[in-house]
């Protein structure tokens, strides 16, 4: 709520009557309010007035800004803004306003009464009397952006870094492969039956064997036998375009050397020797 308080000084001389308005724009306030002290003066005909400016008050009261106030031209006043960094009852300063001849030189002033305001604290109202919990101090930038140098020149290593790496890489060179050069399966399968040796594990032989037929029927025909057991071949005999004679000699080769991989059985130089003759009879006749 904010009361205004209003003293007016007349002073009647002998051919002029003016009068002086000191008022406040309230009569309380807290701790760094701002109260603002007005100071007009009404009658006003011909008269020259001036309105001086003030200094510092005191420690607890001071002066933030004072404006000369104008109304259709004429100078009729003047405003502070008063703050008190203290509580109690305070009053503003004696204001003499002077009253100037034509010629500008000071005929008589006029004094204005004081004005009483009291200001309070905040805590008188707060539930806790104990001071309140200080602040932390508050962060300040640096003049020098060093953390946005630090980050801008890690980017641009990683960038660069990139841009290396990018330009190190190798470009694949592609060549068309020369297929006359190739063998047919029939070939590379009796190429691997001349360098195949018997001098070796039975076990490995058998293996090589086995696998020497199962890929030449795979090349030649298209067909996993590589990837598919014995069992699994007869089981899928529709697939193999052999006759029937043939694909017996082929499937009960097959279970011959599967006992000799995996049941550890012992063949005969002689059983070798006409199994190797076998195969390769097989594939010159498929």
């Amino acid at each position: 709520m904010r009361n205004s308080l209003l003293f007016i000084l007349s002073s009647f001389l002998s051919a002029q009557s003016l009068s002086i308005i000191s008022e406040l724009d309230t009569t309380q306030g807290y701790i760094g309010d701002i109260f603002l002290w007005t100071i007009t003066v009404e009658g006003q005909n011909t008269e020259s007035i001036r309105f001086p400016e003030l200094s510092e008050i005191n420690d607890t009261l001071s002066i933030r800004n004072q404006t000369l106030i104008h109304h259709n031209g004429n100078l009729i006043g003047i405003q502070f803004e008063l703050m008190a960094w203290d509580t109690g009852s305070f009053s503003t300063p004696n204001y003499e306003v002077d009253i100037l001849k034509t010629d500008g030189a000071l005929d008589y002033s006029i004094v204005s009464n004081p004005n009483h305001f009291t200001v309070k604290s905040l805590l008188q109202f707060s539930e806790s009397s104990d001071f309140r919990p200080l602040k932390g101090p508050v962060p300040v930038r640096r003049i020098f952006p060093t953390k946005t140098v630090l980050l801008s020149l890690i980017l641009m290593v990683m960038l660069g870094s990139m841009i290396w790496t990018w330009k190190q890489r190798k470009v694949a060179q592609y060549r068309k492969i020369n297929y006359s050069l190739l063998e047919s399966p029939e070939d590379r399968a009796q190429r691997r039956l001349m360098n195949l040796k018997m001098n070796g594990l039975s076990k490995d032989y058998y293996a090589d064997l086995s696998h020497i037929s199962r890929e030449y029927i795979e090349t030649k025909y298209f067909i996993r036998a590589l990837e598919m057991t014995t069992e699994e071949i007869n089981t899928y005999r529709s697939l193999f375009p052999l006759e029937d004679i043939q694909f017996s000699i082929w499937a009960e080769f097959l279970a011959e050397a599967d006992l000799v991989k995996y049941a550890r059985e012992i063949p005969t130089q002689e059983k070798m020797s006409s199994d190797k003759e076998k195969i390769t009879l097989f594939i010159s006749e498929v």
